[in-house]
């Protein structure tokens, strides 16, 4: 065997090691700065290779040409704020081809082996389930418990951001727990969930955790053939989230006296500076500063207002849209294959961009696992066998 073909037959290999390395580099990396750099410098040189098959082969699909629609709009609305921020402006279209590579990646490795692709999200399930364990137990070493937020250990800069990127581990987690047939590995993801709602739990993320609680009930519940297997997960889960009440109820105390904090006030500032372009938007590069008393707020903890913002009513509605038709899609694939895992991460994505999300054209943070990485897995597994149990 010559060195090409031996350099052929270890690429998915070594892109496999890529796109896990990237997918853990969460939970290691200590700012999102390097967790980019990691992808702009590693993940994507490595995955140039695949990105115009991965283009050639989903371009004729609905799903992705409305990505593609949705990317180049908001990227064309850059050019009428004025004056234009070239430098923005190009980091934006920057960051649209890493996510666009990151699309051809997990279809490439979904369809040069699906099972080993599997394996890896798994791998990179424990890890995160292990790194939420260590932040319980180094941030409540130092801190009240549960007096204190819990901060996380990782490349993420907020509670929300962890609780958004682990509540989709969970579902993942939920989602081969239902399908295997080994008891023990499905004790072990269990496990696994109970750590990622506990973190969520003592982060205080009150939209992440309630929407991961019911995505977690809907997906057993359309997983499951059998009523009463459905039940004992639903109990299990209600039962799990009332110990957690029940032994601190101070978490719950606290999370009602926050109250809704300035968002409905950034909510109502952003939605009447919106509606001053409303059919265009302000242009994706345009700041959002909102001032609430002595603070300033640049965001608008909402992805589909700040879509309206960006882009109007034409780029709020390429988001509905796109969207409406990968919740279809996920269904149909779910519905074929009896496994709604990509249903549910879709359901969970579109509650937590209500309060916790803003652009999605944005770095590698939770946005990446949260909305692009459901959209990737969804067209990935549309033209594939789906896996035996195990």
């Amino acid at each position: 065997m010559n060195f090409p073909d031996t350099l052929k037959r270890a690429y998915p290999f070594l892109l496999l090691f890529a796109y896990g390395l990237f997918t853990c580099g969460y939970f290691f990396l200590d700012n999102y700065s390097s967790h980019y750099r990691l992808f702009a410098r590693f993940v994507f040189f490595v995955g140039l290779f695949v990105i115009a098959s991965g283009v050639r082969e989903n371009y004729r699909q609905p799903l992705f040409r409305i990505i593609a629609l949705y990317m180049i709009y908001l990227l064309l609305s850059g050019f009428w704020h004025q004056p234009i921020d070239w430098f923005r402006l190009g980091q934006k279209a920057t960051i649209s081809v890493y996510i666009l590579t990151f699309i051809a990646i997990t279809y490439y490795l979904v369809h040069w082996n699906r099972a080993l692709f599997e394996r890896m999200l798994q791998f990179c399930i424990l890890v995160a389930a292990a790194t939420a364990l260590i932040s319980l137990a180094l941030f409540y070493r130092d801190n009240a418990i549960p007096g204190t937020r819990l901060m996380g250990v990782g490349a993420l800069t907020n509670v929300n951001e962890f609780t958004n990127v682990y509540g989709v581990f969970g579902v993942l987690a939920m989602g081969f727990a239902l399908r295997t047939r080994l008891l023990s590995w499905r004790i072990v993801l269990f496990l696994a969930i109970a750590v990622f709602i506990s973190h969520a739990w003592f982060g205080q993320s009150r939209t992440g955790l309630v929407s991961l609680f019911i995505v977690l009930v809907i997906q057993t519940g359309m997983t499951l053939k059998r009523r009463r297997s459905f039940y004992t997960a639903m109990v299990a889960l209600l039962v799990f989230g009332a110990a957690l009440a029940v032994i601190f109820p101070d978490t719950v105390e606290q999370a009602f006296l926050r109250g809704m904090g300035p968002r409905p006030l950034i909510w109502e500032a952003t939605w009447s500076e919106a509606r001053l372009a409303p059919i265009f938007g302000h242009g994706l590069t345009s700041n959002i500063s909102v001032v609430i008393g002595r603070d300033l707020f640049e965001t608008t903890h909402n992805a589909y207002l700040q879509t309206f913002w960006h882009g109007g009513i034409i780029g709020l509605g390429l988001l509905l849209l796109l969207l409406a038709v990968a919740l279809r899609l996920a269904m149909a694939l779910g519905y074929r294959g009896g496994d709604y895992t990509v249903f549910c991460l879709l359901l969970f994505a579109a509650a937590t961009m209500m309060t916790g999300v803003d652009t999605l054209i944005d770095r590698p943070r939770d946005k990446w696992m949260l909305f692009w990485l459901p959209l990737a897995l969804l067209l990935s597994y549309r033209t594939v066998v789906p896996p035996r149990q195990v």
